[in-house]
């Protein structure tokens, strides 16, 4: 760490800090459905915060020349929004034609984020609930890229069962009353949600394999690339001192 150039410092901390506030959307769902805290005091008072951090960063980011940061984060929106529309493509056809999940997730999600539960989705709560959907897969694609760079797009597969699974083991499946993979709502919702996220993956996994973002991992990048361009510039120092 002590070997980073300064610049590389700047940019290690503000994808650091990338990382954590994108993780925020779906944990404060995960929270809420565990019963820890209301889902719109989780929304106030920390996804709002979080989501302005993170748009700030993403902002100052080509300012400051952190161009792979800045890279990963449009390719994360790109990544998350055609995947998340794949996503749902899936989800919907389970939902509505083979009825195999009992309800629709964002407006669910909605209904928690602005404390209607007792009244149900409005126009209000709607758009909510779908903002954080996406913003879910936004910050699901973002993380993936900030750690593992550009990748072929199928590897983006085992990531997305890997959201899937924990997401069905979690809270917010074990305290709704769907059991564990679901299975309390029958085999439908498990092999929806399974193949939902496929879906999601093929969707981001294709933007991201095509993407400008640098093709280094995090830690290749951060722990050896400063390294190297410090060697490269002093080569370069030398050559024109021996002219």
């Amino acid at each position: 760490m002590a070997n980073l150039q300064l610049a590389h410092r700047g940019e290690l901390v503000a994808t650091l800090f990338v990382l954590a506030v994108a993780s925020i959307s779906p944990l404060i769902f995960v929270a809420a459905s565990g019963g820890y805290w209301p889902m719109q005091f989780l929304t106030i008072y920390a996804l709002l915060p979080a989501l302005a951090v993170w748009v700030g960063i993403g902002i100052a980011a080509p300012f400051m020349g952190w161009h792979r940061l800045s890279r990963a984060l449009l390719t994360g929106v790109m990544g998350g929004i055609a995947g998340t529309i794949a996503l749902e493509i899936v989800r919907l056809i389970g939902f509505r034609m083979f009825h195999a999940m009992p309800g629709s997730m964002p407006e669910l999600i909605g209904v928690l984020m602005t404390n209607r539960f007792m009244h149900g989705p409005d126009l209000y709560s709607n758009i909510l609930g779908w903002a954080d959907h996406f913003l879910n897969g936004v910050g699901f694609v973002t993380i993936y890229v900030l750690v593992f760079g550009r990748t072929r797009w199928w590897l983006a597969i085992p990531y997305a069962l890997v959201i899937a699974t924990i997401f069905m083991i979690s809270p917010a499946t074990t305290s709704t009353g769907i059991g564990y993979f679901g299975l309390d709502s029958g085999i439908g919702f498990m092999i929806t949600v399974y193949l939902a996220h496929i879906a999601f993956a093929g969707g981001f996994g294709n933007v991201v394999s095509r993407s400008p973002v640098l093709p280094e991992t995090f830690w290749h990048y951060h722990l050896t690339g400063s390294q190297q361009i410090a060697a490269g510039d002093f080569a370069k120092t030398q050559s024109s001192q021996a002219h």
